[in-house]
């Protein structure tokens, strides 16, 4: 007695088998895409977790290709938002200056903001250019006098500021600055 061949087990279901299912199925399946496309405040989301997570690349790809499509005349809200998300993607990268022009363009387009001057202050600090970072607080302080964080900022650059003083005043002969210098080093390290 031979087997039933595949073929022959398959002629005598009756079309009520999952085929016939799956078949139904398929003509029901819509013909245009039904996903719901992501939100600008979604993608904000997801891109601020690629560079929390270290994936700077990634983010700064996904944001240069979601960028051009964002005008800040139309869409100022998720200009603004993409422009951050890059500077930050940009610092992550070691690319300090490219995030400094950012936040610079920012201050231009979006003048009401104070974040950007603080922002750029940071990593003008960073690149040790403090008149530049002192002048972009006082910007950020001006357009938001209630701008703690900028407060905050512009106090650690002015201790940084008199710390040098003090320093080229000791190296000058006034041994007295001494203790000056000093003490300007312990706030600013934080002891």
């Amino acid at each position: 007695m031979h087997g039933a061949s595949a073929q022959e087990l398959s002629a005598s279901k009756p079309d009520g088998g999952w085929q016939a299912l799956a078949d139904v199925l398929k003509k029901l399946e819509p013909s245009v895409d039904t996903s719901i496309p992501e939100t600008p405040v979604q993608a904000s989301i997801r891109i601020n977790q690629l560079i929390a997570s270290g994936k700077f690349q990634q983010a700064l790809d996904e944001i240069e290709k979601k960028q051009p499509t964002v005008s800040y005349m139309e869409q100022p809200g998720t200009d603004v938002q993409l422009r951050f998300l890059r500077a930050r993607a940009l610092t992550g990268l070691g690319r300090t200056a490219e995030a400094i022009d950012v936040y610079q363009d920012m201050t231009g387009k979006y003048p009401e903001l104070a974040e950007p001057w603080n922002n750029m202050a940071t990593l003008q600090l960073k690149a040790g250019l403090l008149d530049q970072a002192y002048e972009s607080l006082k910007m950020a302080i001006g357009i938001n006098p209630k701008y703690g964080i900028a407060h905050r900022n512009l106090g650690l650059v002015q201790l940084i500021m008199a710390n040098h003083s003090f320093d080229q005043a000791v190296q000058n002969g006034v041994a007295s600055a001494a203790k000056q210098a000093a003490a300007t080093k312990q706030i600013i390290n934080g002891n």
